[in-house]
């Protein structure tokens, strides 16, 4: 634990280290979140759609004219499911148009148990990756809209185990869209 704070304080300490500017903000709109889950014995899948709202902080460096790093921390509720949205997204801002192009890795972390029977059937964290867009309105203001795909199963061990040992595989995952309004500081 210990050396994962180290490295995250040493990963921050070089971002602002690189960074000509510094803002903090906040963002805040609406999110769409798909779950999707399938399994080779039926080889069916099945899927629905939850909507809701997200807000959140975010951290704004400044690494060029064109180049910005932008982590965030946003909690995000779609009917009545809790999630913290971690995405670390990198920026290229398009040169006198303020659109801007983002992409990078996000966590996302399920804050409700999902279990039958004391067995959990979802594991807590998922790995994304979220790419989107966004429009400068002006020094403050700020509109994006992303999408992130899940790049790991969201079954847990207990499951997969389970269906292993049938000779099964089963998937599950969240993708989501959003879309919202931002300000910073």
């Amino acid at each position: 634990m210990f050396k994962k704070l180290l490295t995250v304080v040493a990963i921050l300490t070089t971002m602002i280290s690189f960074s000509q500017e510094i803002n903090f903000g906040v963002q805040g709109g609406y999110i769409n979140i798909e779950g999707k889950s399938s399994n080779s014995l039926e080889d069916i899948s099945t899927s629905g759609n939850s909507s809701g709202f997200y807000l959140g902080a975010l951290v704004d460096f400044t690494l060029s004219d064109h180049f910005h790093l932008q982590p965030s921390v946003n909690y995000a509720n779609a009917d009545d499911v809790n999630f913290i949205i971690v995405p670390v997204l990198a920026q290229y801002y398009i040169q006198d148009s303020g659109f801007y192009l983002q992409a990078g890795p996000q966590g996302t972390f399920l804050l409700d148990n999902v279990s039958i029977g004391g067995i959990d059937l979802l594991n807590t964290f998922g790995l994304d990756l979220a790419f989107g867009a966004g429009y400068k309105i002006n020094s403050n203001f700020f509109v994006e809209a992303k999408y992130s795909f899940e790049l790991t199963n969201r079954f847990s061990k207990e499951v997969k185990d389970a269906a292993d040992s049938e000779g099964i595989d089963v998937d599950s995952e969240f993708n989501a869209f959003s879309i919202g309004l931002g300000y910073k500081f």
